[in-house]
């Protein structure tokens, strides 16, 4: 991955449309957000793609009460329905997990672990999930970070291990935050170290994979079924930035929070997040009914 730029400057204020949704007098992102988010809008067809905690959900101490704000949830559906958008979500998360979490509308792709697994939410809300398959070499090698994951969360009581399909990941959000580096240094040094593990440093996690693939390349894998489909992406995370560093011209990258970003712009936070996609599925909604 790429070393990030320094983050763009973050718009302020001014006083917003009275038929914007969003608390008065806020423009999340600032002017010249909003400009680029009513250029994209007005496109025939758009693809938004979305990072699921930190964006649509806020961060909980237990993974699996993480849900999105219902006016993120809302937004979506409305934009689901809204013809000529292409909704994704685009996660760390297991796939099934992500599914599980998020309840996507019927037509959203699922990108989970960080573009190791694909799926798509069927009309009838299912979930179409496309196996993951690995070597036996890669399977081995999982087998032994596992392993080793596992001993270093057994020696710092507070650590905890996620399982997915291609990788292992220790999440340290539970301990001190001067106890959680030294934990992620040992992931790294240890079976990150070894040879065909690819890892991915987080928010306060450490992802050892024994496939290679980043939200990046699935971000442009998407795009090649969507030729000239400008697209939206707004996340949060350092694995977010091989996927705000793949837009170009006519796309809008939206850091989530106050990191180190190539975005171009920035929010706050899931609040935000909440009034930009109310912002876009009205504008959609508008243009598509007139």
């Amino acid at each position: 991955m790429s070393e990030p730029q320094a983050p763009a400057p973050r718009g302020q204020a001014v006083p917003s449309d009275p038929d914007q949704p969003g608390p008065p007098g806020t423009e999340p992102g600032g002017p010249g957000l909003t400009r680029a988010l009513q250029t994209f809008v007005a496109a025939p067809e758009v693809l938004v793609a979305l990072d699921f905690d930190g964006c649509l959900a806020p961060f909980v101490l237990d993974p699996a009460d993480a849900r999105p704000l219902p006016e993120s949830a809302e937004a979506l559906r409305r934009l689901s329905t809204a013809p000529g958008v292409h909704l994704a979500l685009v996660s760390g998360r297991p796939l099934a997990d992500l599914f599980h979490l998020a309840a996507p509308p019927p037509g959203t792709v699922l990108v989970g672990s960080h573009g190791a697994e694909h799926g798509e939410v069927r009309t009838d809300g299912e979930l179409h999930l496309i196996p993951v398959e690995l070597t036996e070499d890669q399977q081995n090698l999982l087998t032994e970070v596992t392993s080793a994951v596992e001993q270093i969360a057994h020696a710092h009581p507070g650590v905890w291990i996620e399982h997915k399909p291609a990788s292992a990941v220790v999440h340290t959000r539970a301990l001190a935050a001067d106890r959680a580096p030294e934990v992620l240094q040992e992931a790294m040094d240890g079976p990150g170290a070894l040879p065909g593990v690819s890892p991915m440093h987080g928010n306060q996690v450490v992802e050892l994979a024994v496939t290679s693939a980043t939200k990046g390349e699935s971000l442009q894998a998407l795009r090649t079924t969507l030729p000239g489909v400008p697209a939206l992406y707004a996340g949060d995370d350092v694995t977010d930035e091989t996927a705000l560093g793949v837009l170009g011209a006519g796309d809008v990258g939206v850091k989530v929070g106050d990191a180190p970003t190539v975005a171009e712009h920035r929010v706050a936070g899931v609040q935000e997040v909440a009034q930009l996609l109310g912002r876009l599925a009205m504008w959609r909604a508008a243009q598509t009914s007139r």
